[in-house]
């Protein structure tokens, strides 16, 4: 009976906060916007890829789910995204930076182009930066 209840307490941990997600539309932050959900939390997807995210909070429970078109590279959209959740849930307890980017997948860096360098480092270092100030 004991742990019956700590596995119940464990399900409902994340009830009545609010998540913001960052690269929420595919791979783990997919997986961490449904995990999220299903144990309470709500959810907002913050993503470049619209059309996945929408459906992902289609999948999920449209009442506690929501997508913004999210850029973690330029702040204000970064700003958006966090307004867009405040708005819509009243708070922000919980910022998910997720996203990130392999770039190309090249065999050599040799043919890395310096744009395609900089573009990795704008999403994986300074987004990173972004969301946290």
């Amino acid at each position: 009976m004991g742990s019956f209840s700590l596995v119940s307490a464990a399900t409902r941990r994340l009830e009545g906060k609010v998540a913001l997600i960052t690269g929420g539309a595919s791979g783990v932050g997919e997986s961490t916007a449904r995990i999220f959900s299903k144990h309470g939390a709500k959810v907002v997807i913050a993503d470049i890829q619209d059309e996945l995210g929408h459906s992902i909070c289609k999948e999920l429970n449209p009442q506690s789910s929501s997508f913004v078109h999210c850029d973690v590279t330029k702040e204000t959209e970064v700003e958006n995204a966090v307004n867009h959740a405040v708005s819509k849930y009243g708070k922000l307890d919980i910022m998910f930076n997720n996203a990130g980017t392999a770039g190309a997948a090249k065999l050599n860096i040799l043919d890395t182009t310096k744009a395609e360098f900089e573009q990795v480092v704008s999403v994986n270092l300074l987004g990173a930066y972004g969301i946290f100030r």
